[in-house]
């Protein structure tokens, strides 16, 4: 927890001693080797999913509770970077629950069941104000102010990695209202380029925000938003 809360050494390639390791992996193994009543997988189980919900309810969402706009965002992603080592770490010290317990009884691996806590702890509590900024930031950089374009990356792959291997929570979470938010932004741009602009002006900028919005897409969205986008930006 405390490598978490104070960040880690990134030119550091482990962050365990690999006796460090060995003592924890081998006490997991003498717990979940016993025979019952001395065995212990089931209560390590459990005890693996309390450690990281104690973390992202007592440490996580007071971290992000006062943050707005990119400052969420931010915080958001350095959140979800230290959970995605931790979840590795869990995983790879408990890696024997993995290999029989979670087998035999069909529960989530300790990974999946890591993610899904972030989820539905953390995930579930900023998205809409996290997604609200994120858009935020695309408009910014449709009226033609410079953003950062890796932070907006960094909380797509986030959306991304929600919907476990589908791209669902992109879809449902992101997608539809990036649609809806491009949709206005150019029905009040298009009414501003017409009342301003002659036929040859008007065309070269819609051309040049199809170009972006192509663009776009390559820097920092999924690909398949970009078709999606693009019908938007046409019937505008």
């Amino acid at each position: 927890e405390e490598m978490l809360n104070n960040g880690f050494d990134r030119r550091s390639q482990q962050l365990f001693a690999p006796k460090e390791y060995v003592q924890t992996y081998t006490t997991c193994y003498n717990m979940c080797t016993q025979r019952s009543p001395y065995n212990w997988s089931e209560q390590l189980y459990q005890r693996h999913g309390e450690t990281i919900c104690n973390y992202l309810n007592e440490t996580v969402l007071p971290a992000l509770k006062n943050k707005r706009s990119e400052y969420l965002l931010k915080e958001l992603t350095e959140r979800w970077n230290n959970h995605k080592i931790m979840n590795k770490w869990m995983q790879k010290f408990f890696m024997y629950l993995d290999r029989y317990y979670v087998k035999h009884h069909s529960l989530p691996t300790l990974d999946v069941a890591g993610l899904k806590h972030f989820k539905n702890l953390v995930y579930g509590e900023v998205k809409k104000e996290a997604v609200g900024a994120i858009l935020t930031m695309i408009d910014t950089e449709r009226d033609g102010a410079m953003i950062d374009r890796d932070l907006v990356k960094n909380c797509v792959e986030l959306i991304e990695a929600m919907g476990m291997g589908s791209l669902d929570s992109y879809c449902a979470d992101f997608e539809e209202e990036l649609l809806n938010a491009t949709k206005e932004y150019y029905k009040r741009i298009s009414q501003a380029w017409i009342e301003s602009d002659d036929t040859p002006t008007y065309l070269e900028k819609a051309e040049k925000a199809l170009e972006a919005e192509k663009q776009r897409v390559a820097n920092y969205l999924n690909s398949s938003s970009e078709p999606k986008l693009l019908r938007v930006c046409e019937s505008e």
